[in-house]
């Protein structure tokens, strides 16, 4: 069982919320880049993999926080 401590909603575990769709775009993308979250749509897919792309090229990932 994991609850988050933002919104207090009660998940399966720790996974299932790494998944959820109730993620904002900020923890979504870091979810993707350090392989917590499985892409859940093409649109995640394709941010996934320019993050791989950048991260093989030795560039830094920077995620603006309260951007999105």
């Amino acid at each position: 069982m994991y609850k988050s401590n933002e919104t207090g909603k009660v998940y399966k575990d720790y996974q299932e919320y790494c998944n959820s769709d109730e993620l904002d775009t900020c923890e979504i993308f870091l979810k993707l880049n350090s392989g917590e979250r499985t892409p859940q749509n093409e649109e995640e897919k394709k941010w996934l993999k320019s993050m791989q792309e950048m991260d093989a090229e030795g560039k830094i990932i920077d995620i603006p926080f309260g951007t999105f």
